[in-house]
């Protein structure tokens, strides 16, 4: 049964491959479809499902500040499981009579799946087994359905984990399901609304991201939404280039070599890809199967979503794999992704028009998404959240087919050269297929326009092609100031703090009068607790500039954070004179007069806040939070209505209402309302809400309402002034999972401190200032901690931070091990200090006691094997491969490097042996790609180093096929002259044996001319030809071997 395409009139119902179908509720449905009667509003229910699940585990206790600062405070995960289990995940199914939508609160939030009931097809890739593999930015990923990524390139942290959610039904019966979360990095808020309305066959997504911190942020976000992967498939997405994700552009729908990269089946070659596609003034693109005649879409205001990006996994072995990695018997899937940026874009050394961008203070921003099925229409011309068409250009006429998605009266008009041209009345209902077909010569260009259906199109390609340029346009040699603060700006948006902290210092101190690099060291310093550094350099700004809005912004929220509320007004007041900082500046103001007390005021300048930015959410939990004190009732939850119609899952609004009515049935509420994975960190991102406007009772009831957390207790103790919390606290919790990152912890850490005596507590802080990026008080304070703890995770974390700044980190780790050498991660670090050491056999002796302890343990085992090829143990490392089962992370080829490494060691001790049949055995099945070590065989891949190590085996033995295998890399080093790698001087070797010295010396001239002649690649074949001897300029040591064999 083809599980995409039904019949028509059979509606294809699946919540488990392995469930059988509810006839009872077909037999409802089949009434419906043939006695044409509509359901009079959208169902929706909540349940308990099992799901065929492959868990994630193993959390790491490391801070992940160590590998990607980006996503601190959040931690990973390496366990990955093989075997599935069976699991109850929480699904809201929400279904009119046309489509059924499946979402999973427990999962991200992300929409699961959702069916087209008129033809059975799934518009949006349902994955019927939760197969978490390292895919995200913390680990465990789930393919499938659509996913809401907000804040920094990647699968947000919590793509796999429970998010906070809300179902509401609508006045009008519609149904909508809000999912959203906080990013803690930057602590913005993010929601998105799930809404199905009455009789319509397109769901919305509406999002919701705003930045409640005082500070600009970083910008990202993508909604990720999948497909079934079918060689019938062509995408429809306007545009006329596509972007890498570095933002190099290159041409689309057709390539270089003339393929037509918008059929999937013509993308059969090469890696993975990633097509961020431009270049067209357009609200829609989708897919379609020619041999299915059904299809998908997706629908969103260019002004609002101009970013349209196409993932394919190769249709290699190498993407292949993933297709067993991530489901089990649901096939392999595309990826067509809406964002609100050009690219996904990761930066490089090279200038192009692309960049990061910034996220200000105390912006919401809002925009709307649809998603749709499509059928019988044979394409895909233009969309609308209300309808698509194909349109099929003949010689002598146009045939329009029409999708509705809603049921309505219509009208069709076609003009030519400004006159009506064609005219014609319809009425629509959802999913018709709706045909006309009109008398036109195809020399005449024609607009379309669909009243009602909002559908608009122009046969006129060219007339939304957009005049912005993607070309890389590299102003060579620019060291200019401009140029340092825009790369300084860049690192700040991607949350490379430490970068645009160099170049702002070496920026400032060259150009003591730039405003804006000023600005922005200050309010680095400001985002790293470091008031005292931050006042300093605003009010040298200052110096130059009083009336600057961004210094006295800044420093507005400077002061106000030291507890200078007389300065911190009048420095807001001067940031409110330009329109870019009035609101937030005025809501800050508000904010201080909540902490004098003075209610009215606050209430007054949270409305003046709002006069110029209507969903400044801070300002309106100042008036709710105002009128509280004031007693007005009714003003009171007039705000937390607004509130609610903006953000309603806003933490604030069942607390809110607690505090003015306290019941058992409110106090519930506020408990209810906090669903995601780490609750300790709403909760105390709540609390500390309402600390920094003062009100430490709330503050305080808060934390008392929420989870026995070490670090929410921590604050209660500060907040209360009540060291014995301290001390029950610190009795009863771990660290091991404490991570704190918070600017306002610090003080809460100093103070704790200092009023009691524990290393725990100065741990703590040390890892709260090593994650804002004050390094040597971090390791100042991790050092005077000594040898007091007994803690092996603690000497285990401490020795990682010495070793990332460069101080020896042997004891710690001697000392973590002597505490527990059981745990892998410690003998981990242990084992790679050894080696880097160069003590190779005990780096051996730790591993293979760890990886005896656990052979599933794949990190280990792929220590372990480096560390036997490097003792030139190849048989033991190859026996070990061939039973390690590693499951990788996305672009991951460790296991595979090994497997060849271990071959080709022991191949060329064979060689050297002149065991040339043995070698030649190894160096064949060095070529093969065991699955088992979780990388697939791409297409073509680079196997000269194979293939001139059997050319020269099979010389020694007298054998004539030698020649062939020259061949293979003459042929492979000619095709992929744009690779710049070392293995190009076999290229060389094998063109001059088989071609001669000329062809040769060609090759080396085309490869100069393509990679330059500074790399140390090319200098090393440049100084081979010329020398013929192995120089310095070569690193690996393998291929310096294999160069002097005789």
């Amino acid at each position: 049964m083809n599980k995409y395409y039904l019949n028509k009139y059979f509606v294809y119902y699946q919540m488990n491959m392995s469930k059988k179908l509810n006839l009872i509720y077909l037999s409802v449905i089949f009434f419906l479809i043939f006695s044409n009667i509509s359901f009079a509003q959208v169902e929706v229910k909540e349940y308990t499902d099992y799901f065929k699940t492959y868990e994630f585990s193993d959390p790491n206790p490391i801070p992940i500040f160590l590998s990607n600062p980006k996503i601190y405070p959040y931690f990973t995960f390496d366990g990955y499981s093989l075997i599935p289990t069976q699991n109850n995940f929480k699904v809201i199914e929400i279904e009119n009579n046309l489509i059924r939508v499946l979402i999973a609160p427990e999962i991200g939030g992300k929409v699961l799946g959702a069916v087209d009931k008129t033809s059975g097809s799934e518009f949006i890739y349902k994955n019927e087994v939760v197969k978490y593999r390292n895919i995200s930015m913390r680990g465990p990923w789930t393919s499938g359905g659509i996913e809401f990524n907000f804040g920094i390139i990647g699968h947000h942290p919590s793509t796999a984990t429970p998010v906070d959610y809300n179902i509401v039904k609508n006045d009008d019966g519609s149904v909508s399901c809000f999912v959203g979360n906080i990013d803690l990095p930057s602590r913005t808020q993010w929601r998105v609304e799930i809404k199905l309305n009455n009789n319509q066959s397109s769901f919305m997504t509406n999002a919701l991201w705003y930045n409640p911190s005082p500070i600009n942020q970083s910008y990202y976000n993508w909604m990720t939404a999948a497909a079934p992967a079918k060689d019938d498939l062509e995408f429809y997405i306007p545009g006329n280039v596509y972007l890498e994700h570095n933002g190099n552009a290159r041409s689309w729908p057709f390539d270089l070599k003339n393929r037509d990269l918008s059929k999937y089946a013509n993308n059969n070659f090469g890696p993975n890809k990633s097509y961020h596609i431009v270049g067209e003034y357009n609200d829609f693109f989708g897919g379609y199967y020619k041999n299915d005649n059904v299809g998908f879409g997706h629908w969103g205001e260019y002004i609002d979503i101009p970013g349209q990006k196409l993932w394919l996994w190769s249709q290699s072995r190498s993407g292949g794999i993933w297709e067993d990695l991530l489901t089990d018997e649901d096939g392999q899937y595309i990826e067509f992704q809406a964002g609100r940026l050009f690219v996904q874009y990761s930066p490089e050394e090279k200038q192009n028009p692309i960049s990061n961008v910034n996220f200000e203070p105390y912006t919401t921003d809002s925009w709307s998404e649809a998603w749709f099925p499509i059928k019988e229409i044979g394409g895909l011309s233009e969309a609308s959240k209300f309808g698509a068409l194909n349109v099929i250009r003949g010689n002598d006429s146009v045939d329009i087919k029409i999708n509705p998605f809603i049921e309505t009266s219509a009208n069709l008009e076609v003009t030519v050269d400004n006159k009506l041209f064609h005219s014609k009345s319809f009425n629509t209902k959802p999913m018709d297929v709706i045909s006309f077909k009109i008398k036109l010569d195809s020399s005449n260009d024609f607009i379309l326009k669909v009243k009602n259906l909002d559908l608009n199109y122009s046969s006129d390609n060219k007339s939304r092609i957009i005049e912005r340029s993607f070309i890389n346009n590299e102003i060579k040699k620019d060291s200019s100031s401009h140029k340092t603060l825009q790369i300084a700006k860049e690192n700040i948006y991607y949350r490379d703090y430490e970068k645009a902290k160099l170049n702002l210092e070496k920026l400032v101190e060259k150009d003591k009068y730039n405003i804006e690099a000023i600005y922005h060291l200050g309010e680095l310093y400001f985002r790293s607790g470091n008031f005292n550094k931050s006042l300093e350099i605003i009010k040298k700004g200052l110096n130059i500039d009083t009336y600057n809005p961004s210094l006295n912004y800044i420093l507005g929220v400077l002061y106000k954070e030291t507890g200078n509320y007389i300065n911190s007004k009048e420095a807001l007041g001067w940031a409110a004179r330009s329109i870019k900082y009035r609101s937030n500046a005025y809501s800050q103001i508000a904010d201080i007069f909540l902490i004098e007390r003075d209610f009215k005021k606050a209430l007054e300048y949270a409305i003046k806040s709002l006069e110029f930015n209507v969903k400044n959410i801070p300002s309106l939990e100042v008036k709710a939070i105002a009128n509280r004190y004031l007693k007005d009732t009714l003003n009171h939850k007039i705000s937390i209505q607004k509130i609610y119609e903006i953000d309603p899952i806003n933490h604030i609004i069942p607390f809110e209402e607690y505090m003015i009515s306290p019941s058992t049935k409110l106090l519930n509420n506020v408990r209810e309302s906090h669903r995601s994975e780490l609750i300790n960190q709403t909760y105390l991102e709540l609390a500390i809400k309402y600390y920094n406007k003062g009100l430490i009772r709330e503050a305080i009831k808060i934390l008392e309402i929420g989870p026995d957390d070490m670090l929410n207790k921590i604050w209660l103790a500060y907040l209360n002034k009540d060291i014995k919390i301290i001390d029950d606290t610190l009795k009863k919790h771990k660290i091991d999972f404490i991570f704190p990152f918070r600017r306002e912890t610090i003080q809460t850490l100093n103070w704790a401190k200092s009023k009691f005596n524990d290393w725990r507590l100065e741990y703590l802080l040390a890892l709260n200032l090593y994650g804002k990026g004050r390094f040597m008080e971090s390791i100042n304070l991790l050092s005077k901690i000594g040898e007091k703890p007994t803690n092996s995770i603690f000497y285990l974390n401490r020795g990682k931070i010495f070793e990332k700044q460069g101080i020896n980190p042997k004891n710690d780790f001697e000392k973590a091990y002597t505490l527990n050498n059981k745990n892998w991660r410690i003998s981990r670090a242990l084992s790679k200090y050894k080696y880097d050491s160069k003590e190779y056999m005990k780096a051996y002796k730790i591993l293979k006691e760890s990886f005896m302890n656990d052979t599933s343990n794949y990190i280990i085992g792929m220590d372990f094997v480096k560390v036997l090829l490097r003792i030139e143990k190849y048989k033991e490392a190859i026996s070990i491969l061939d039973v390690l089962k590693i499951l990788p992370y996305e672009h991951a080829g460790e296991g595979r490097k090994l497997y060849v490494d271990a071959h080709h060691g022991l191949s060329l001790e064979h060689i050297k042996k002149n065991k040339f049949k043995k070698a030649i055995s190894l160096l064949n099945r060095s070529k093969r790609w065991p699955e088992t070590l979780g990388v697939g065989k791409p297409y073509n891949p680079d196997e000269r180093i194979e293939n001139y190590l059997l050319s020269y085996c099979y010389e020694k033995i007298g054998d004539k096929s030698s020649k062939k295998y020259l061949s293979e890399i003459v042929d492979y080093s000619i095709e992929n002259i744009h690779e710049n790698k070392i293995e190009n001087i076999l290229g060389y070797i094998a063109i001059k044996k088989m071609n001669g010295e000329f062809e040769s010396d060609n090759y080396i001239k085309n490869l100069s001319h393509n990679h330059g002649i500074t790399s140390s690649n090319i200098k090393f074949i440049l100084n081979f030809q010329k020398n013929k001897i192995v120089s310095e300029y070569l690193k690996n040591d393998f291929i310096k071997e294999i160069l002097t064999l005789k």
